[in-house]
Parts: C-alpha cells; structure tokens; sequence
C-alpha cells in the first residue's frame, strides 16, 4: 500500500501538484483506447448485460506476490499488482538499470514502514496487456531490487479506470467495461457469490476498501493484492474495541514501501465477517502499519499522519488466492466467490489445521441488491 504525499505531493491524490505536474502519470486514457482497439471478446454474460473484456493477463505468482509482464521502452519487465498503491511506480535500481534520468521532486511515498523519498522519471513507451502508451511520467521509489524480480508496482492509477477480476488462483487478471450491467450479471461464472458494498472514506484515493466485522465490531478493510498477509493494525484494533480470543505471538517482520520493518504478532479471533462470508476462530497478523507514516509539515515540528482515514486491516493476497474477486468500478461493489482453501497465511508454526481459517458456510443465496 503506498501513497505520494508531502511537500508538494498531495497525499493519496489521483492527480500530483507542483513539481510533480497536474497530468496523470500513466495516461490511463489513451492506453485503454489502444486496449479497445485490440480485445474485441466478450465474457458470458446474462440478458443485456455485456461484459466488454478489455483485456487479460497472466499473473504469475512469487510466493505471495503477484506479478505481471509489462514493457519499458522495449525492455521486458515484472511489475507487482497492487491495489493497495494510489499509483503506478517504478523502484530507482530499475529506472537506472534501464537507462532512465531520474529527476528530484519535493516529496515523499508512505505505507507500511514508513516513507522513501520520490523522483520521477520520463518513458518513452510502456506497454501492458496488449495496449501501449508513449511519452510517460512515472514516479521512482528507492525501495526494490530490479535484479531480484520486479521494476515496480502498477497501482489504482491504471486499475482503479475499469472493472478487474482477480483470479490469482488460476494465474489470471482480467479487465472490463460493463455496458448494461446493474447488479449480480457481473459475476459471470457462478450463482452464489459474496458481495461488499466499496467505501471511500479517503476523499483523493481510489482504494479499494469496504467495511467488515471482526470480532463483531466495524472495520475499514483494504483489498490489496500488494501485501502478501491479511492483517489488522493495532490502531484500528484499539478504536474499533475489537480484542483477540488468543495471547499474542510473535510473528516476525514484515516490510512495505517504507525503510523500516514493522514486527507482527499473530492471534484469534471470534470470527471476520466479509460481507455474507464469514470465517470463525481466524488467525490474523497485528502490526502497527502506518505508525511511521508521519511527516513534519513546513512551519511545525509536531509530526502529522499522512493518511486521511487509514484502513483498520488489509486483506492482502492471501485472501484473493482463496477467492476468486470482481472489484465492480461501475457498480461501488466488491463481489468474491471462494475456491477452496485457507484463506488466510499464518506463520509456519501456526499452520492451520484443515479446516481452520475458511467460511464457516457456502453462500445461502443471492445478497441484497
């Protein structure tokens, strides 16, 4: 999950100021125009409904991270699929791997661990899912290793402009624009489904979130398919009242876009209801997730929270792999199936036994419209 904010990036915005520009970095305009022109095929659909699929890509699966193929000036790279990043970016070791400038800009990114320090670099052609786009501002963090595996992360910038179905599971991402489509038509491969009304309590951000129970009380949860476990940060444990049914454990570390590793502890709880979903005695990591995510503004010492309203949990890629998920754009909804398995990953010492961590019942029907 990450964020451009202070100095003259504002935080979480779809649009940056001052140094950084006002035009979108990834021009999502004109490369859904170049996918239009190249994906003609339409996934089964009911009555009127059209699901225009714009695209499909292979996801391939590096433990728990979920990467796919993109170009940069011709130069073939891995990018990480991230919900949980307001924008597209690319890592510094990568931009100068392939021989971008990259230039300095007043501001910073914040996530997990804290904040790194943004430049912006300039691409001549960046290619996804068959569409391509030229002349290209992108946003360059300090944190990755381009040796390693990725060049960066494609975030809501790019994903936030049309329908995605996340089916990591079966290897696959696949894009939509509905035409005439007003409620369960869009889940197109079952009849029984879950469904979760999207929020948006971050008034310039595009995340994915929506609320859900734990414990029995209200959390603000993140879809993020960038972080490869489900967690809840102790902040919104503390506000929410929500308590553990388990001692805490320790977990180890765990690291997002910040320098700093943030420790995890891992316990029960009572039960997470997802919508219609619910899983009972789930194990769950805690964190403080975005406790360094605080900067000094300009004319005071007093350090400030980056984020607006900051998500109580994360259901990360743990949970995507046990479902199979439409984030509905067009509609303000989130709708998931489940396709077997735990799903959420607790440490090895905590393996679950088979039957822990999955829904407690299959689907009973149809939810509310």
């Amino acid at each position: 999950m990450t964020s451009c904010a202070n100095g003259t990036v504002k935080a979480g915005t779809d649009q940056l100021i001052g140094a950084c520009s006002r035009r979108r970095l990834l021009g999502v305009g004109m490369w859904l125009g170049s996918l239009l022109l190249a994906w003609a095929g339409a996934a089964p659909a009911r009555e009127s409904c059209k699901m225009l699929q714009i695209g499909e890509v292979d996801v391939t699966m590096s433990g728990l991270e979920p990467l796919v193929a993109a170009s940069i000036d011709g130069h073939a790279v891995q990018m990480l699929l991230d919900t949980g990043a307001a924008r597209s970016l690319i890592w510094k070791s990568a931009a100068t791997d392939l021989g971008l400038k990259l230039e300095y800009v007043s501001g910073e990114f914040f996530g997990v661990g804290g904040g790194q320090q943004a430049s912006i670099t300039y691409v001549h052609d960046f290619g996804f899912a068959g569409g391509h786009i030229h002349k290209v501002s992108l946003l360059a963090s300090g944190r990755g290793d381009f040796k390693d595996a990725t060049a960066g992360v494609l975030g809501e910038d790019l994903l936030s402009s049309m329908d995605v179905e996340f089916d990591l599971s079966a290897g696959k991402l696949r894009m939509f624009k509905p035409k005439n489509c007003s409620g369960d038509e869009v889940v197109y491969w079952a009849d029984s489904f879950f469904m979760v009304p999207m929020q948006n309590l971050n008034a310039h951000s595009s995340w994915p979130e929506a609320e859900v129970s734990l414990g029995g009380h209200p959390v603000l949860a993140l879809f993020d398919t960038g972080a490869s476990f489900s967690g809840v940060s102790r902040e919104g444990l503390a506000q929410s009242g929500v308590s553990p049914e388990t001692p805490l454990s320790a977990a180890g570390s765990t690291h997002g876009i910040g320098s700093k590793g943030v420790e995890t502890q891992v316990a029960k709880f009572p039960q997470l209801s997802i919508g219609q979903e619910t899983i009972q005695h789930v194990r769950l990591r805690i964190a403080d997730l975005f406790e360094d995510d605080r900067t000094a503004q300009t004319g005071s010492m007093i350090a400030h929270t980056v984020l607006e309203a900051k998500p109580d949990m994360i259901l990360g890629a743990d949970f995507f792999l046990a479902h199979r998920v439409l984030i509905a754009r067009s509609q303000g909804k989130i709708y998931f199936t489940y396709k077997g398995g735990p799903i959420f990953s607790a440490p090895p010492k905590y393996s679950a036994d088979p039957a822990a961590d999955r829904p407690a019942a299959t689907p009973a029907g149809d939810p509310p419209q």
